[in-house]
């Protein structure tokens, strides 16, 4: 039964919990192009090709395609070198839960995600104006890849002349990457692309008696090893004592979750295990370099017997990095070095920016590894691990349901690792020179691909974050006012969307309001009953609301969303209630039921998904 709730009481709370906000400031979008007529046609495309190595498109150019575009410039990725997070710092949107889709969380203290997570679009996709968000592209573009790489760029092309009123349109494709990955015939990919690109261009000039600007670029390289060997990491660390597990219970436990085949990861462990967990890895055979957070803003990094530390630090919103071997030079940076320093690049106390680095070393065996290394720990995934591991070029690992598909047929190369056989992608462009250039920093290059499209709510959705997330989403802080900016850090928030069809329904009016009710129901198992823990009523006017009227947001405890048992299952049920007056009194007019989510609390007692 509805609770009709006490519409005075509850938005005197609201105003009590939004008086300690403050503001924050909004950023100022560059439009990269003039914005076109709701008719017209983009001036822009960027192509986001998955996988596409930065020699490949080299050999392709001595051929003579790709002459309408620049000279390339490296796209060095991030590292780990994978798609999820390397897309993600291209297009400066929030990092993803993890380095891949099953991963560790801290929050949890377990495994999350199973097979169908590797197959469910992330931001990244859904930001795209075209991406291949079906259920199973992905999975089946690795067991026909050439079929679907074509498929795409015909679909690609026609998506262009359809689109209007948009000044970039944004388009990923997974085809490159699944060819790599399975033998395919790069060669012929890009072949049938650049015939594909110089008849979009001719049929856009025709419409449009102007030039179609087009982007070019790739999240990471491919090392070509089809030969490597799989490597044994799980039985390697059980013979140095250790247990993989789901959940870190002791020091003898490690998580780890690797889904697909790759050459770099991350590995979870207790704080007092590390040491031991990394020597364990730098002694396995096939492990090239592995490194690990340390306290002050330092990172070792160790391969065989050479060990180095890299020390970040940011002065004057410059974040800047240095090299120090310790014994050996694992990241061979010695000769490198002491070039920047003789040029005036790096500072008498070796001290350098991130873009010293990328120019001094975009063409060497670890591209702007000292970077890399210091993004992977931090600012790579919503869950960093405290260490990393980069493998040699004739060993793999594979787990996932993408390995699965991979093994169905004759495995390729693949990538994940910190070396440039691995990490090197390619960004080019019809309009502009690319210098070489990072995941993290590429998008200024074009105005910072301030356009991408907002994300399409067909369903309503809840989930659990912070203002901390908010003011670091560059697209989400200009949404909000300075109330939900600047709530406590540590305080959860509850942010729900809701479709265009359901705000038009639930819309209040002078004599119409609308509740938020939600269920929260403790699951039990074993065939008994769940139990309903608490139900709440919660005026949707109090909710804080983004600008775009999209997304609604309350601090997660007026929904009695935490406090709940760590670890255990839930079932949270959500409806919006309308009410309408009649004489002087509230009364229920209607009732939309929209949605049920499966969640366990995590160990402070709130349901994150991350």
């Amino acid at each position: 039964m509805p609770v009709i709730p006490d519409w005075g009481k509850l938005i005197v709370r609201m105003s009590l919990a939004g008086s300690v906000l403050a503001a924050s400031a909004c950023i100022q979008s560059r439009p990269p192009t003039v914005v076109p007529e709701p008719d017209e046609l983009p001036r822009r495309v960027v192509l986001a090709l998955d996988g596409l190595d930065y020699r490949d498109v080299q050999a392709a150019r001595t051929l003579g395609q790709f002459a309408a575009f620049r000279p390339p410039g490296r796209l060095i990725s991030t590292f780990p070198s994978i798609s999820d997070i390397a897309w993600h710092a291209i297009f400066g949107v929030q990092p993803p839960a993890g380095y891949q889709r099953v991963f560790y969380s801290t929050r949890h203290n377990a495994v999350l995600g199973d097979a169908f997570d590797a197959i469910r679009p992330i931001e990244y996709e859904e930001r795209m104006d075209l991406a291949f968000d079906a259920k199973f592209h992905h999975l089946g573009a690795y067991l026909m890849s050439w079929s679907t790489a074509r498929r795409e760029i015909d679909t690609d092309v026609e998506a262009v002349l359809h689109t209007r009123g948009r000044p970039t349109v944004y388009i990923y494709n997974v085809g490159p990457d699944a060819l790599q990955h399975t033998r395919g015939d790069v060669a012929q990919y890009l072949t049938y692309l650049d015939r594909a690109l110089v008849s979009l261009q001719e049929r856009y000039r025709e419409r449009t008696g102007r030039a179609l600007e087009i982007v070019m670029l790739s999240d990471h390289g491919h090392n070509r090893a089809s030969q490597a060997s799989f490597l044994p990491v799980a039985e390697s660390l059980r013979d140095h004592g250790f247990r993989i597990a789901r959940t870190l219970a002791s020091p003898a436990d490690v998580a780890f979750s690797v889904d697909g085949v790759t050459t770099g990861f991350g590995v979870f462990c207790h704080p007092d295990a590390e040491e031991r967990v990394m020597a364990a890895l730098v002694a396995t055979t096939g492990v090239d370099i592995v490194t690990r957070r340390l306290p002050e803003n330092r990172f070792l990094v160790q391969s065989g017997d050479a060990i180095a530390e890299i020390e970040w630090r940011v002065e004057a919103g410059r974040n800047l990095y240095r090299y120090v071997p310790r014994t050996g030079d694992p990241l061979q940076l010695d000769t490198v070095m002491q070039r920047m320093h003789d040029t005036g690049m790096m500072r008498a106390d070796r001290f350098a920016d991130a873009a010293a680095w990328v120019r001094a070393t975009a063409s060497t065996a670890y591209p702007a590894a000292v970077v890399r290394i210091v993004h992977g720990h931090r600012e790579a995934t919503k869950n960093p691990a405290p260490i990393l591991v980069s493998l040699r070029d004739d060993y793999r690992v594979g787990l996932g349901m993408v390995s699965v598909a991979n093994r169905m047929r004759p495995l390729g190369g693949t990538h994940g690792a910190l070396s440039a056989s691995n990490a090197v992608g390619v960004v080019m462009s019809t309009f502009q020179e690319t210098p070489d250039d990072l995941a993290m920093t590429v998008r200024a290059q074009f105005g910072g691909f301030d356009d991408l499209r907002e994300p399409v709510f067909r369903k309503p959705g809840l989930f659990i974050g912070t203002s901390a997330a908010l003011r670091a989403d560059r697209f989400a802080r200009s949404r909000w006012d300075t109330r939900v900016l600047t709530m406590a850090d540590t305080l959860p928030l509850a942010l729900l969307t809701l479709t265009d069809r359901e705000r038009q329904w639930g819309d209040d009016s002078t004599h119409t309001r609308v509740a938020m009710r939600m269920q929260v129901w403790r699951r039990l198992g074993a065939g008994r009953r769940d139990l309903l823990v608490t139900e709440q009523s919660v005026p949707l006017g109090t909710w804080s609301r983004s600008t775009d009227g999209r997304t609604y947001a309350l601090p997660a405890d007026s929904l009695r969303l935490t406090g709940l048992e760590p670890g255990a299952p839930y079932v949270f049920r959500l409806w919006m209630d309308r009410f309408r007056e009649h004489q002087g009194q509230w009364e229920l007019d209607g009732t939309r039921d929209l949605l049920s989510l499966s969640l366990r609390a995590a160990r402070d007692g709130v349901p994150w998904r991350y």
